[in-house]
């Protein structure tokens, strides 16, 4: 999943062709209304909607904020908010389609609650192979 409200900066656009070279499936959340307006400043002239598998229209309008100052300008961007909103949808559904299926999701908890570190250590050690950290 690759959330960027335009879709056409080089370095997003960099990131889905490696998504996409790799052979994963990519969900691409992004503005509609933005993106149409906009050409790619990538050199391939692509947009991040072009290599998704499913994309998702956050919403937003043309340049992300939603009110208007006199004078120019706006504020009250909602692309975050519509991203992360749409995530966690995604998320739940999986969760709960899973657990329809019988499966236990391997899921962190809170590391603020009772028994969440050691739940999610023992979630880590059972995927090490798997799990690269950052230098």
């Amino acid at each position: 999943m690759v959330a960027s409200n335009s879709g056409v900066n080089g370095a997003i656009v960099e990131f889905a062709g490696l998504v996409k070279e790799r052979g994963h499936g990519l969900v691409a959340i992004t503005s509609a209304q933005h993106s149409a307006r906009m050409t790619s400043r990538h050199p391939s002239g692509r947009k991040l909607a072009d290599f998704a598998d499913v994309v998702l229209d956050n919403g937003a309008p043309y340049g992300d904020a939603t009110l208007p100052l006199p004078g120019g300008g706006a504020v009250g961007a909602i692309s975050s908010i519509t991203a992360a909103l749409l995530a966690q949808q995604i998320t739940v559904e999986v969760v709960a389609r899973l657990l329809a299926a019988g499966e236990r999701p391997p899921v962190y908890l809170s590391a603020n609650i009772a028994g969440g570190d050691e739940h999610n250590n023992e979630l880590e050690a059972r995927y090490a192979g798997r799990i690269r950290r950052g230098s």
